[in-house]
């Protein structure tokens, strides 16, 4: 049973790396622009092991790249400014669950580490707090696809939304993978399904 989960969870990693699905026009081009605070995600993602590719796969996920952010209850927004952020969050975020910027920090993780949304929207600030999370989860999975879905979304609560997560997450690996070798190349492994 593990050599058959082996040779699954490498086939699947060689389809991940190999793969050239046809993407829509504005999905291909959208993974070939220039991605905004490279440098932070570099230095995060080099400080806390985690793979570049992986990182910056979420924060495509997650916002774009769009450093002001912001998802209220489900319902996202894409404010002009980081001004624009904190009203829309003061105005609409009171007592409801929220996520901001690039990695989209939940106001959850705010709480727990004394961290205000002014502080959590600097960009940089955004990148460190995300990779920082992803580590965790790392940590607590390993490489997985379980660590990916978990960052998003807690497993006992609703692992088929954190599978439909991971999921986005791999097509925006696939979709990058041959745009930029630069960034980590890594990738979470595949889980055995009945685990």
């Amino acid at each position: 049973m593990r050599a058959i989960r082996i040779l699954f969870s490498s086939f699947f990693l060689l389809c991940v790396c190999f793969s050239n699905s046809a993407t829509a026009d504005d999905e291909r081009q959208a993974e070939q622009e220039p991605v905004p605070y490279l440098e932070s995600f570099r230095a995060h993602c080099a400080r806390y092991s985690v793979p570049e590719s992986l990182a910056l796969a979420i924060a495509r996920q997650e916002s774009r790249f769009h450093p002001w952010a912001v998802n209220i209850q489900g319902k996202s927004y894409f404010p002009a400014s980081r001004e624009e952020a904190l009203a829309l969050i003061n105005s609409k975020g009171k007592g409801r669950s929220y996520d901001v910027g690039l990695m989209q920090i939940n106001v959850w993780w705010l709480r727990r580490l004394g961290i205000s949304p002014e502080t959590a929207l600097e960009p940089k600030n955004n990148v460190l707090l995300g990779v920082w999370i992803l580590a965790q989860e790392i940590k607590r999975y390993g490489l997985t696809w379980k660590a990916v879905a978990s960052y998003h979304t807690p497993l006992a609560r609703n692992p088929e939304k954190g599978r439909l997560y991971a999921a986005n997450v791999v097509n925006h690996i696939k979709r990058s993978a041959g745009h930029s070798r630069s960034a980590g190349s890594a990738q979470p492994q595949k889980e055995n399904q009945h685990e």
